[in-house]
């Protein structure tokens, strides 16, 4: 059926309160809906995962606002991961500019900040309401998604417009980018990856796969797999540049700050993992079912798809 449903043709979750609700693909039509049961204040002082993105493209701004260097887009990331903290940052400043990205791995504890900052801009009082307008362009409102270790969360979307204070958006921007500046986990340098590891468990058999870095540059990539009763072994040559966009990969996503990232909420099919090995043996593994910021975590499936699909 198109168009909104009775509510005898809704069933929901108790606490959830269905606002609108159009039918598949309608394009215009707004489905949204609050979870009444979401708090409108966090007890916990424990935060576990920052992530909060939010266009301001469609805000006018009052003159007492430097409209020179305003946000146009804002998206913040922070989660512990193993001794640090993973942080990254991108953001608009320009109309129609192009967004200029940051990642960093910082020794200090930064999430006591973002708690303090998260209840001084009261980003709770909105938690748990959703709404999806059909047909509007990426990037064109936000979201809003915040972990403690209590297990309260704040969720917030909206895909028509800010999803937050452009204040808060401001002191967020101000706190990120000082977060930049601070004192950095070592990572190891890339010039020594000798070999990527990818592995992936499925209930009908596995894909292994090893890309080997040629002291030419080049690579070599030896995968076997098996579906079902069925096993396949294969090698092939990689290019210099495939090498090297893969290494550029890795560094600009920051994967090997991954290892201690907290796991996502999504039930895995699979099992995946890689593991980068140093000429001094050296090992950093990391799994695919980490929370990571959106615009970085293809970086896993790229080096997968080169490494597992591309024979």
């Amino acid at each position: 059926m198109c168009g909104k449903q009775t509510d005898d043709e809704r069933i929901v979750p108790d606490g959830i309160e269905i606002i609108s609700q159009v039918g598949p693909m309608m394009c215009g039509g707004t489905d949204a809906y609050r979870d009444n049961n979401a708090p409108k204040k966090i007890l916990s002082k424990d935060m576990t995962l920052f992530d909060v993105n939010s266009s301001f493209s469609i805000l006018a701004l009052p003159p007492e606002y430097d409209c020179r260097n305003r946000l146009w887009y804002l998206s913040a990331f922070a989660a512990r991961s193993g001794n640090g903290t993973f942080v990254q940052m991108a953001k608009v400043t320009e109309q129609r500019g192009p967004k200029k990205s940051s990642i960093a791995f910082v020794k200090r504890d930064v999430m006591p900040d973002l708690v303090d900052l998260v209840n001084e801009s009261d980003l709770a009082k909105s938690n748990g309401n959703h709404s999806n307008t059909h047909g509007l362009p990426e990037n064109f409102g936000g979201s809003v998604f915040v972990k403690y270790a209590s297990g309260e969360t704040i969720s917030i979307s909206n895909n028509q417009c800010p999803v937050i204070p452009y204040d808060a958006a401001l002191r967020i921007a101000s706190l990120f980018e000082s977060f930049m500046g601070e004192e950095k986990v070592p990572l190891k340098d890339l010039s020594g990856l000798r070999e990527v590891h990818f592995s992936e468990e499925r209930g009908d058999g596995y894909t292994r796969a090893v890309l080997t870095f040629n002291a030419d540059g080049t690579g070599t990539n030896r995968k076997n797999s098996r579906y079902g009763a069925n096993e396949y072994e294969s090698e092939k040559p990689v290019d210099a540049e495939t090498m090297s966009r893969i290494k550029k990969t890795i560094e600009s996503c920051g994967m090997l700050a991954w290892a201690g990232l907290p796991e996502n909420d999504f039930k895995p099919v699979s099992k995946k993992s890689m593991a980068f090995v140093f000429d001094d043996g050296e090992t950093v593994a990391i799994e695919d079912n980490r929370d990571v910021p959106y615009s970085i975590g293809n970086g896993f499936f790229t080096i997968e798809l080169e490494m597992a699909t591309k024979h």
